[in-house]
C-alpha cells in the first residue's frame, strides 16, 4: 500500500536499534560480578524510590513498576497493584490489543460503489483516510484519495450521480463520542468523534484571510457538511475565534483579523456526514455532481456481502500500523477510538464503546489482570473511567516484547529525542533512542510507560503513573530521570577481576532476551 515500504523499513530500524547491541571486539573491562549487580540494583531500586518521590506534589498518588525483561527481576515497584487514571497510555493497551487481535496485517478497506442512480460509500472504520500527517509521508494532499475515487468515475464516463449519496457505516455504532468525556471539551481535537466512515481525523480547519476591509475563509478540507457564519471583522489586532454550539454542524467564526491565519481544527459531529460532505465538494470540483440528497443506509449484509445490483468502483486499503503508529507516537485520539471499536466489531459484529471495552478486557484478562485492577471505558484514555495498574501495564509491555507483533508495537511508541511526544523530551546523550513510550496527561494525571535499553543491553519494561497532583510538570520530570537511572545500569564500578578482550554476545545469544 502506499507508504508500507517507508513503515516496513522504519520498524525494521527501530527493531534493530532496541534488540541489538554493538559488538565489541576491543579490549573491555571486565564484567560486573554477580555482587556488583545485586549491588547496582539495590542502588538502582534507591534511586527510583528517591527520584520518583521527589517532586514535591504531596497529593500526588504513584502506582510504578520497573522489570529487566533480559533476566526477568523486578527491579523497582511501588503501589504496583494500585489501580489508577492511565490517561494516553490506555491508547498503547488499545494497540497492543489491536495488533494481537486484528493481526499486523489487518486492512481497513473502504469501498466506493454503484447501484442504480446513487453512488454508495462503504466504510469499515478506517480512521486514516485524508489524515494530514500520514498524507504528507506519501508526498500527496489530504483530498488525494477523494481525487483519485473521482478520476476512476471519470474515467467510466460518469459526471453526474442522478440519485443519492448513500453512506454504510453501519460497521460502528453511531455513538461517536464518549459520554465520560469531558463536556465543555467537544469541539477540540482530542475530543473528535470516530465513526464506521471518516475522513480527516473529523476535523475541520479554517483559512482566514484579511481583504482590505473584508474578512474572507474558507473549510479545509473543504466540505459541505460544515456551515460557515462568518462575523468577523479586519482590525489592527488578531482576536479572532471559532466556536460551534454542542451538538451542531454549523461554526461561527468572531473577532478582528490583523492577517490571514488558520484556526482550529474543529472537530465536527458526524464523521460520515462529514466524510460524505467531503466527497461531495472534491467531486464538484473534479466536474462530478451529485444530484440526490446524503442518506445513510445499510448496504452490507450481515456476513459483510453487497447485494448483487452494488457494483464496486474503488477500493482504498490501509494497514492497521498506520493507525497505531498515529495513536501512540502522535496520541492521536480518534485513531486509537477507531481500534477501539474495531477490536468490538471483530468480538461483536459491531464496534461501539461497550463491545471495544469488553475486547480490550478480555485481552487483559488473558494476561493474568483481575478485574479489580483494571476499567476500560474508552480507547483513548480521554475519560476518567479508565483504570490500570502498573503490574498490569509492564506485563503488557513485557508480553509484546516476546510477541510477532513486536515491531509493529514497538514502532508505535515515541521515540526519546526523536518522534511524537517524546520529541522533546529525553533527548541527552544516555536517552535519546534508548526509551520507547507511551506519554499521558489529562488534568491531574501524568503516566509515562514503555522501554529503555540500559547502556549494558538490557531491556527495562516501566510504567510511572501519577493521578492527584496539583502541578503536572514536575512528575514529567521525575519521570524523566527515572529513566535516565534506568538507561545507566548496571552502572557499577569496575570490577577488581583482572580485565580480557571480550566480544560482547549477539543479542541472539543471550538469555531471555526480547
Amino acid at each position: 500500500m502506499d507508504g508500507r515500504a517507508a513503515m516496513v523499513t522504519r520498524c525494521a530500524a527501530l527493531l534493530a536499534l532496541v534488540v541489538s547491541t554493538l559488538a565489541s571486539t576491543s579490549v573491555a573491562c571486565a564484567e560486573p560480578t554477580s555482587a556488583d549487580l545485586r549491588a547496582a540494583a539495590a542502588r538502582l531500586r534507591e534511586q527510583l524510590a528517591r527520584c520518583l518521590n521527589a517532586h514535591g506534589q504531596k497529593n500526588a498518588v504513584l502506582s510504578a513498576r520497573v522489570v529487566n525483561l533480559s533476566t526477568g527481576d523486578v527491579v523497582f515497584e511501588q503501589e504496583a497493584e494500585r489501580a489508577v487514571i492511565p490517561a494516553s497510555v490506555m491508547k498503547m493497551i488499545v494497540i497492543a490489543a489491536a495488533l494481537e487481535r486484528l493481526g499486523t496485517d489487518h486492512r481497513f478497506v473502504t469501498r466506493v460503489g454503484v447501484s442504480r442512480s446513487d453512488l454508495i460509500l462503504i466504510g469499515a472504520g478506517d480512521p486514516t483516510l485524508g489524515d494530514e500527517k500520514l498524507c504528507e509521508r506519501r508526498n500527496e494532499k489530504a483530498t488525494a484519495v477523494l481525487e483519485r475515487w473521482a478520476y476512476v468515475l471519470r474515467q467510466r464516463g460518469i459526471s453526474r450521480i442522478p440519485g443519492r449519496l448513500l453512506i454504510d457505516d453501519s460497521v460502528f455504532d453511531r455513538q461517536f463520542t464518549n459520554p465520560d468525556w469531558p463536556s465543555d471539551q467537544y469541539q477540540e481535537w482530542y475530543s473528535a468523534p470516530v465513526g464506521g466512515l471518516n475522513f480527516a481525523d473529523n476535523c475541520v480547519e479554517l483559512d482566514v484571510f484579511a481583504r482590505g476591509d473584508r474578512v474572507e475563509i474558507s473549510l479545509f478540507p473543504p466540505n459541505a457538511f460544515v456551515r460557515l457564519v462568518n462575523q468577523a471583522r479586519t482590525g489592527a489586532k488578531s482576536t479572532v475565534t471559532a466556536r460551534r454550539a454542542r451538538g451542531a454542524s454549523e461554526i461561527t467564526v468572531r473577532g478582528t483579523v490583523a492577517r490571514s491565519g488558520r484556526l482550529g481544527p474543529v472537530a465536527v459531529t458526524d464523521p460520515g456526514l462529514f466524510a460524505a460532505g467531503c466527497v461531495r465538494a472534491v467531486f464538484a470540483s473534479r466536474g462530478i455532481r451529485i444530484e440526490g440528497p446524503t442518506q445513510r443506509a445499510r448496504i452490507r449484509r450481515a456476513d459483510g456481502s453487497l447485494p448483487s445490483d452494488v457494483r464496486i468502483v474503488a477500493e482504498t486499503e490501509r494497514c492497521i500500523t498506520e493507525a497505531t503508529q498515529r495513536a501512540g507516537q502522535d496520541s492521536l485520539g480518534m485513531m486509537a477510538e477507531a481500534l477501539f471499536k474495531a477490536l468490538g466489531a471483530a468480538r461483536d459484529g459491531v464496534g461501539s464503546f461497550a463491545t471495544g471495552a469488553a475486547a480490550v478486557s478480555d485481552f487483559l484478562r488473558e494476561l493474568g489482570a483481575r478485574d479489580s485492577a483494571f476499567v476500560t471505558d474508552d480507547g483513548s484514555g480521554l475519560s476518567r473511567q479508565n483504570r490500570l495498574s502498573a503490574r498490569i501495564v509492564t506485563d503488557v509491555l513485557a508480553y509484546m516484547s516476546a510477541r510477532p507483533a513486536r515491531e509493529a508495537f514497538l514502532s508505535s511508541l515515541a521515540e526519546a529525542g526523536v518522534s511524537g511526544t517524546l520529541k522533546k523530551r529525553l533527548t541527552g546523550v544516555e536517552t535519546r533512542g534508548r526509551v520507547f513510550a507511551k506519554t499521558g496527561y489529562i488534568n491531574g494525571v501524568r503516566t509515562l510507560a514503555g522501554y529503555v535499553r540500559a547502556k549494558n543491553g538490557d531491556l527495562f519494561a516501566f510504567a510511572f503513573l501519577y493521578n492527584g497532583a496539583q502541578a503536572t510538570l514536575p512528575l514529567s520530570r521525575a519521570q524523566d530521570e527515572a529513566c535516565r537511572r534506568i538507561a545507566r545500569w548496571p552502572d557499577v564500578p569496575p570490577s577488581a577481576a583482572p580485565l580480557r578482550s571480550t566480544a560482547q554476545k549477539p543479542e541472539s545469544q543471550r538469555s531471555r532476551r526480547r
